[in-house]
């Protein structure tokens, strides 16, 4: 195994256990151990929690199957957002992402996974249905944390995971200077890191601004603070950024075999994939 790898495979054994022993904890628990925990997936308070820790970890896995598939439509729109003015080659790199580099890069699909769930929290009628308590404000945080796993993670790699591995390949996108009839300047970028760019603009200022209308929200209707709250409100979401580490390190140990799936994928809308030196002049 690669020195590269060491890190981030520690950091996600460790967070797979702890995540695994933290949710558990409502079968430990009198007052819930014979509820309906998360009244929108079938069966009890253990059907709950054992789904739970299954669902982001059985889509990220199909989302490497479905991740070369789905890759060529953020390829399509982004001919079509690029008015087609813009030619497409590989570019391939040889410089491997570091161990700290695949830990960070698990930061981006968390903080989109959290920012889902709180807008799902702000539109309070789905809460009852994602936390038996959900319908209290004070619950507020115990339904960020549920509706990250269930919605926020798949939907979040349905997204990232494509996107990470366009960005991957090596797809480089060009303006058709000669489409022109005035001087213009070349404007070349890739494709992965033109959609990731966007993304993480919005995400930044929208987990910012939504997190702080939870807090609001939920303090505003809470006289008392409970510490098990306060560490959900200050603790959750960083495990919950953390679940798509150990995809982020697959990603990375596959790279290649991925890679040429992506190819095979973007030969078909008839890309050049002959990889190519950038040269501007």
């Amino acid at each position: 195994m690669q020195k590269r790898y060491i890190m981030p495979l520690i950091v996600s054994v460790i967070f797979i256990i702890v995540a695994v022993i933290l949710s558990f904890f409502p079968l430990m628990n009198k007052s819930t151990v014979n509820i309906d925990l998360i009244p929108i997936l079938p069966g009890g308070v253990i059907s709950d929690v054992i789904i739970s820790i299954l669902i982001p970890y059985v889509f990220l896995i199909i989302m490497l199957i479905l991740g070369p598939i789905i890759a060529p439509v953020f390829v399509r729109l982004h001919k079509l957002i690029k008015l087609n003015k813009y030619e497409y080659f590989i570019n391939k790199s040889n410089k491997k992402r570091s161990g700290f580099r695949i830990l960070t890069r698990a930061i981006f699909p968390g903080m989109l996974a959290v920012n889902i769930a709180i807008y799902i929290a702000l539109y309070s009628d789905l809460n009852a249905l994602i936390y038996y308590e959900g319908a209290d404000s004070s619950k507020i945080p115990m339904v960020i944390e549920y509706a990250s796993i269930i919605f926020g993670i798949p939907i979040a790699s349905l997204i990232i995971i494509p996107l990470w591995m366009i960005e991957s390949s090596g797809l480089i996108s060009s303006k058709k200077v000669e489409l022109y009839n005035r001087p213009i300047s070349p404007d070349i970028e890739s494709v992965g890191q033109f959609y990731i760019k966007l993304l993480k603009g919005f995400i930044g200022i929208s987990f910012v601004v939504s997190y702080s209308l939870i807090l609001y929200e939920y303090f505003i209707h809470t006289s008392g603070i409970e510490a098990s709250i306060l560490l959900i409100i200050f603790i959750d979401p960083v495990l919950i950024i953390l679940f798509s580490l150990p995809i982020a390190l697959i990603i990375e140990i596959r790279k290649d075999k991925i890679d040429k799936k992506i190819i095979k994928s973007l030969a078909k809308l008839k890309i050049d994939t002959t990889p190519k030196k950038i040269n501007i002049q």
